[in-house]
């Protein structure tokens, strides 16, 4: 598993260094039309798991994935200021939450369109919430209440990104699209996208 792993990496990779060094010379929508064929392709091997409805596992998830929630509970649990000031788990969590829930299912029929709609919804949802907080963190901190909409603006640009980039299907990742179902078999050359 670890080398299947390993050669899907390297695969990988090189597609993100293709797009890398094309995409200055290309437009932005041909760069979104490559990342669109290259999740079709994925999408399709997703659902070739999908097929067996019996072995979708049952919803769960971490609240926001990559240790986000999981850090701000380790900040919370060591530092009581902490807890006290910001509470115990991030004020965007159940974005994620309802997020995951998308994730966790990861539907294929039109599946870019769906993850992407999802993806853009949870930095919506993520924005939402410093508008909703910026009033009472903008007087406990002495801020400019723009000052807190720019802080939320930028953490939902930075998960925005990492859903983007980390959450396709079939990666090895925990929090890829369609992670209820099993890990889909091994992916092979790139040149099979077609």
């Amino acid at each position: 598993m670890r080398k299947v792993k390993q050669i899907f990496g390297l695969q990988l990779w090189k597609l993100c260094a293709l797009v890398c060094l094309v995409s200055p010379l290309v437009s932005a929508s041909t760069v979104e039309e490559i990342e669109r064929q290259f999740e079709a392709y994925l999408m399709r091997q997703l659902a070739k798991v999908q097929r067996n409805p019996d072995e979708l596992l049952p919803f769960t998830t971490d609240g926001c994935s990559g240790g986000l929630s999981e850090g701000w509970r380790a900040f919370a649990r060591i530092l009581p200021s902490f807890k006290e000031q910001y509470g115990e788990k991030p004020p965007w969590e159940s974005c994620c939450i309802e997020h995951d829930r998308v994730y966790w299912l990861g539907e294929t029929g039109d599946g870019y369109a769906k993850r992407k709609a999802a993806d853009l919804e949870l930095k919506q949802c993520v924005r939402e919430t410093g508008v909703q907080f910026k009033p009472r963190l903008a007087g406990e901190y002495q801020l400019h209440e723009s000052a807190v909409e720019e802080g939320f603006e930028l953490a939902s640009e930075l998960m925005y990104g990492a859903v983007r980039l980390g959450g396709g299907p079939c990666t090895p990742l925990p929090w890829r699209w369609g992670y209820g179902w099993p890990p889909c078999p091994f992916i092979g050359p790139v040149a099979d996208l077609e």
